[in-house]
């Protein structure tokens, strides 16, 4: 029989941590912020120099900052699109054989390489239509000019944070959570309706489960809950409870929301939870569930009918 003590972490490893301190969180966004160079190698760096920390954790958060810089500095992309361009053309001219020119360009401007894709191709071709240029970018090959062509996939495949292939991955992922958190409740032994089953009852907005009957977490009383494969920062919390869990809480009553990559230290303590919020990076133990019994309402209700007659 073989051994697999080798998979086993040793005792005196310390095991990666999801939830962060202020401090923790304040320093490795600093570094992400003042990181020079593309997104896919600030994710390898930071694997390096936050080893402590959970590499999914390091992912979201990433992710999150990435996402909220390029959406402050969209105009950024616009305005200079035409400089990208003539660099690009100039570069291009010196080496013919080149696929890494725009990846280049990208890394010198601290940019995301596929947004600056974006903002090239609509400068070069003037398009009028977003169909058109979204089509270019998921199938690059497309393009008449080869070099450019081959310059677009590797922006492509080299952009960790954006692109296709990463709005691809990052559905599969939610989705894949979703799957964990049903199987999860499944075992636990709890009743309830999904999405689908909401969304047949007429509900819009919906949680990605619905208690059929609530349980007990902690003495609280929960009526649903719902996933995020993502890191709970402030800012994201905050973003949740008004685009969904306000209307679940309004709807259904008190539920859990679970960070499977870990949260902020502050973001379970916010007054805002207050409406019936409760935050976790993980399903509820199974000792801090308690389940209604229905078997002890009805035999007590027996026996009342039988004292009565």
């Amino acid at each position: 029989m073989t051994s697999n003590t080798s998979t086993l972490r040793p005792a005196t490893e310390e095991i990666p941590k999801k939830r962060l301190t202020a401090n923790e969180y304040r320093n490795l966004c600093d570094f992400i912020n003042n990181y020079q160079g593309l997104p896919i190698d600030c994710e390898m760096e930071l694997q390096d120099n936050f080893s402590q920390i959970q590499r999914l954790t390091l992912k979201a958060i990433l992710q999150t900052e990435l996402t909220n810089r390029m959406r402050s500095q969209y105009w950024r992309y616009d305005a200079n699109a035409k400089k990208y361009l003539t660099r690009y053309e100039e570069l291009s001219m010196n080496s013919p054989g080149d696929s890494n020119i725009l990846l280049n360009i990208a890394r010198e401007e601290r940019i995301g390489p596929v947004m600056m894709c974006r903002s090239l191709l609509k400068t070069k071709y003037d398009f009028n239509s977003k169909m058109k240029l979204t089509k270019l970018m998921r199938y690059p090959h497309l393009i008449e000019d080869p070099l450019l062509s081959a310059n677009v996939a590797q922006c492509l495949c080299s952009d960790s944070q954006d692109g296709p292939l990463i709005d691809l991955k990052r559905r599969v992922l939610g989705e894949e959570y979703e799957f964990k958190l049903k199987e999860m409740a499944n075992k636990s032994g709890m009743h309830y309706y999904d999405e689908n089953d909401l969304r047949r009852l007429g509900y819009d907005k919906t949680p990605d489960i619905k208690m059929i009957l609530p349980f007990l977490y902690k003495g609280e009383v929960i009526n649903w809950i719902e996933s995020k494969a993502n890191f709970g920062d402030i800012k994201t919390h905050k973003w949740n409870i008004q685009q969904q869990l306000n209307s679940y809480c309004n709807r259904f009553g008190a539920g859990i929301i679970i960070y499977w990559f870990g949260y902020h230290e502050s973001t379970p303590k916010l007054p805002d939870n207050s409406i019936g919020i409760i935050v976790l990076d993980d399903f509820p133990l199974k000792s801090d569930i308690k389940f209604l019994d229905l078997s002890e309402n009805i035999e007590s209700d027996d026996q009342k009918v039988v004292e009565e007659t």
